[in-house]
């Protein structure tokens, strides 16, 4: 009777563990099952290339790496103005002869820095007060809370242009004018995951035992709130594109001569009737928002279905 135990735990022993996944199978199993994230993930590494190498990297004032960018932003070709699309310049010239694929590729860096820093800063600040507001309760969640409805009652785009006209248009502006409107919508989610994440039994186990707020917060209510907020970044880096885009194309935006924005580039479309007799000036910018803005809702869609056990195995992309 002794045996037949050591012998099933030597049985046991002599069979080998299942090796661990690499990370390039697990990201292939996501991308089977949620192919239009893939696509749009595919997009968005496309726009951070671009941004990075499309034009030259420099470094105290050396270029280290140069651009893959055809031509300069600014670079002019009067011989070639308005010039329709060709093999020469796929998303044709401008009316001052400036090709209009580089314009393209050299707005893509203001692009992602505006998207990912006001982002980034705005989830960061949102989810601090979210939690904040949510563990504290009483009276310091009822103010939180009515003085991020007064921000949410205002219209956003008139406040921004407001803000932007006050302050001088410039790249740090818009991202502060950003963030200001990011942080009442970010908290408001967060606050309401924490809620839902506190009356589980853990919390009040870690209190039990003497866990103060700030290691309840940290330690044990972020890491669990960590997917939404991944999937609100994911999503709110597109908007965050788009609000830029809109504030270009009104003049208030952080368009420069080194660095056009796509915004500034539909806007110089739209004038002196452009738009009716050279429709292709406005379609390679309207066609970058588009896609980035597009690609960032379907990689937080396909995010959220992931990090989601309750929508794992869906057949929603």
């Amino acid at each position: 009777m002794t045996a037949q135990p050591a012998a099933t735990l030597d049985e046991a022993a002599a069979v080998p563990l299942a090796p661990t996944p690499k990370w390039w199978r697990i990201w292939a199993r996501h991308a089977r099952s949620k192919p239009l994230g893939a696509i749009g993930a595919l997009f968005i590494l496309i726009l951070i290339v671009a941004a990075i190498f499309g034009q030259d990297l420099n470094i105290g004032g050396a270029t280290i790496i140069p651009g893959f960018s055809p031509f300069p932003a600014e670079e002019t070709d009067i011989l070639n103005k308005l010039g329709a699309p060709s093999w020469a310049n796929i998303a044709g010239n401008d009316s001052l002869g400036r090709d209009m694929f580089s314009r393209i590729i050299y707005g893509a860096r203001p692009a992602i820095i505006i998207g990912i820093v006001a982002t980034g800063l705005g989830i960061l600040i949102g989810t601090l007060i979210g939690m904040t507001s949510a563990y504290a309760g009483s009276v310091t969640d009822l103010l939180l809370q009515r003085l991020s409805d007064s921000f949410q009652a205002l219209p956003p785009l008139l406040l921004m242009m407001t803000l932007v006209t006050v302050l001088t248009p410039s790249m740090t502006t818009v991202i502060l004018v950003i963030v200001i409107f990011l942080v009442p919508g970010t908290q408001r989610v967060v606050r309401g995951t924490v809620l839902s994440a506190m009356e589980n039994t853990y919390i009040e186990a870690a209190r039990t035992i003497g866990a103060g707020p700030i290691r309840v917060i940290f330690r044990h209510i972020l890491p669990n709130i960590m997917a939404p907020i991944l999937v609100i970044a994911s999503v709110t880096i597109g908007g965050t594109i788009l609000a830029e885009a809109a504030l270009s194309f009104l003049g208030l935006g952080a368009n420069s001569a080194a660095n056009p924005t796509w915004g500034y580039i539909l806007f110089e479309a739209t004038q002196r009737g452009n738009l009716d007799r050279w429709p292709w000036l406005a379609l390679a910018p309207g066609l970058a928002i588009t896609l980035i803005v597009l690609s960032f809702n379907l990689l937080g869609d396909a995010l959220r279905d992931i990090l989601d056990p309750r929508l794992r195995g869906t057949g929603s992309a």
